[in-house]
């Protein structure tokens, strides 16, 4: 019998109600225990140094960095004499009860990070001893007055860069990309100015470049492209068979699909690109500081292969959403001019699944999720028992209690949300449904003389969604099937502010004239030839008989294109020392000492019309 196994014997037959620090330490034994041989199994030490000092996880014989996908003379980029960051998930996973905790520790990842955490999170999502994997980075925690470092559920700091020059310093060189600009990545319109860390962006695009991948298609497909779609599947919860081996199975052959048993819980914060992979999840909680951007054709890229070509064509539909109407346009503005979509576009869209308010709710719901049962614990009904003197062999029989799993987790989350993309709020109660006309409020007994005013509950009625609603104005302008036709017809309307400006009851006509500028001014800054491929992407990506895999492929043979064509617009957005427009904190300063990146704009094309229909075709393949 294997180990894997002997666990999960022996796990069944442990009392559920054995206390936290227990059932923690069954969980890790029987998750370590799913790695193959020569893994590290150091992963839920967390070093005194991390803060400063890359997270290394190195092979306790040999001395030596391991990595399932790690080939001979990998390195860090495929090119650098560096086995070690090919083991590194750029992480930190903690257990916190029977959940999994998992801590970004910047908001871009090496390619080899991108697989580790790809491969972490595939053997955490198909534990039976832990409930869910939650990936996050609360930046306060209400029950410590924001002192982290008194929360024992936290990293302390982690998104903290005292060293800017430890993640990409090759061996023998200077640290190559731009330490005035990296402590911190900040959110333009947050707050007072004091701005919220990226979470993810994927990875760092300039690195690719300086460290040659981009010139090498295999390395590039091999070391970030399919990284990228391995990840993508994790988090999602699907997988190759061969890819880890879980449940005891074996690895060799297969390249079927199987479903995760855990949910992947993907809390608030600023997404750009790539990193959506990790709100790919069973739930992804937004909060007042969520946003998400596609930046890519600022630097000359189109999409990454994670799947956006086939979901933001289709967003709305999986809750039935109003959005689901003019998804085409809110999948155009989103990709094309950079629309940032905040935490009520996201819901709206069923880019998120809740809305949870207040950041302060991603600690409560850890905590709450540290006295939840694991996911073989999670029944209804007993297991059938064999007992003495009975032959019965329960050996083989069906889960009676799959269909009672993970349904603690989700009236958790639903719990802590103030309503959800299907239209719910905390209490269940479906918006618009039974609420008062005068007071816009949820009344517990509709009798108005029995009806007291403690007994009504607060509602938020429909949610208010800017994207959809300028998509809705402007969905006759992305119906056009090329981008020059697009941009053309919202000249058209930008044009018409003039007409309007300074009369009275044309105020939401000069504010549509303003958003239609906006979004030229966005798409003119960014790659023409970019912007063509990417169009061609959604528009292929929106047909019916298109699936989530034939959209990643298709992504990934366009993205490798695009990086690798010689002299074309990303080779010359790298050279440049150009940024995307963000805004930065530089290194050493106050957070409250803002600068702007520049934009590159010296692309190969002048404009959009340039651009032929043989020279899209060529990149999509």
């Amino acid at each position: 019998m294997s180990t894997n196994a002997a666990y999960r014997r022996a796990a069944a037959k442990i009392n559920p109600r054995l206390s936290p620090t227990s059932l923690t330490k069954i969980a890790n034994e029987m998750e370590m225990s799913m790695l193959p041989p020569n893994v590290p199994r150091s992963v839920y030490d967390i070093p005194q140094s991390v803060r400063t000092n890359p997270f290394v996880l190195r092979d306790a014989t040999t001395g030596k960095s391991t990595h399932p996908y790690h080939g001979e003379g990998g390195g860090r980029w495929g090119g650098w004499d560096d086995d070690i960051a090919m083991k590194n998930p750029g992480a930190v996973v903690r257990s916190i009860g029977t959940s999994r905790r998992v801590f970004l520790l910047d908001s871009s990842l090496t390619p080899g990070e991108i697989d580790g955490l790809a491969y972490r999170v595939r053997v955490m999502s198909n534990n039976d001893a832990i409930n869910s994997v939650l990936i996050g980075n609360p930046i306060e925690d209400a029950m410590t007055d924001g002192d982290m470092s008194d929360n024992p559920t936290v990293l302390p700091g982690f998104m903290e860069e005292d060293d800017p020059g430890r993640r990409f310093d090759p061996p023998g060189g200077a640290y190559r990309g731009r330490p005035d600009f990296v402590r911190s990545v900040l959110h333009e319109g947050y707050g007072e100015g004091l701005g919220v860390p990226i979470v993810a962006c994927g990875y760092d695009a300039r690195d690719v470049y300086d460290s040659g991948m981009s010139s090498d298609r295999g390395r590039l497909d091999e070391y970030l492209l399919s990284p990228l779609t391995r990840l993508s599947d994790a988090i999602r919860g699907v997988g190759r068979h061969d890819d880890v081996v879980v449940g005891g199975g074996g690895g060799g052959g297969g390249g079927g699909i199987r479903t995760s048993k855990v949910p992947v819980i993907s809390p608030h914060g600023l997404v750009m690109d790539s990193g959506y992979a990790l709100l790919l999840g069973s739930y992804v909680l937004a909060t007042h500081s969520t946003s998400f951007r596609i930046l890519n054709p600022l630097r000359g890229l189109s999409f990454d292969p994670i799947g956006l070509t086939y979901l933001l064509p289709r967003v709305g539909r999986e809750f039935r959403q109003p959005s689901a109407y003019h998804s085409v346009a809110i999948a155009s503005m989103m990709a094309l001019s950079g629309y940032e979509a905040d935490a009520r576009d996201m819901v709206a869209t069923g880019l998120a699944t809740h809305y949870v308010g207040g950041q302060y709710k991603t600690n409560l719901l850890e905590r709450a999720l540290m006295d939840v049962n694991s996911y073989e614990y999670q029944s209804l009904h007993p297991k059938p028992t064999g007992l003495y003197g009975r032959e019965d062999d329960w050996r083989g029989v069906e889960d009676i209690n799959v269909h009672f799993r993970n349904v603690a987790v989700a009236n958790l989350i639903q719990h802590v949300s103030e309503y959800d993309a299907a239209g719910a709020d905390e209490y269940g109660v479906h918006l618009g449904d039974m609420l008062d006309d005068e007071t816009g409020l949820y009344l517990r007994d509709n009798d108005p003389s029995i009806n007291l005013p403690g007994e009504r509950i607060q509602m938020y009625g429909e949610l208010e969604s800017d994207l959809v609603n300028y998509a809705a104005t402007f969905v006759d302008a992305f119906d056009e099937p090329t981008v020059p036709g697009i941009l053309e017809r919202l000249r058209e309307i930008a044009s018409t502010r003039s007409t309007y400006e300074g009369k009275l009851g044309y105020e939401e006509d000069v504010e549509v004239a303003d958003v239609a500028h906006s979004l030229v001014t966005g798409m003119e800054k960014r790659s023409p030839l970019a912007l063509c491929v990417s169009n061609r992407l959604l528009r292929m990506g929106a047909e019916e008989d298109e699936t989530m895999e034939s959209c990643m492929e298709r992504e990934r043979r366009s993205q490798a294109n695009l990086f690798t064509r010689a002299g074309g617009d990303y080779a010359r957005w790298a050279r440049s020392g150009c940024g995307v427009g963000l805004v930065g904190m530089p290194f050493g300063s106050s957070s409250l000492i803002k600068e702007r990146e520049d934009v590159f704009n010296d692309w190969v094309h002048g404009n959009v019309g340039e651009v032929t229909e043989d020279e899209v075709d060529e990149i999509i393949g």
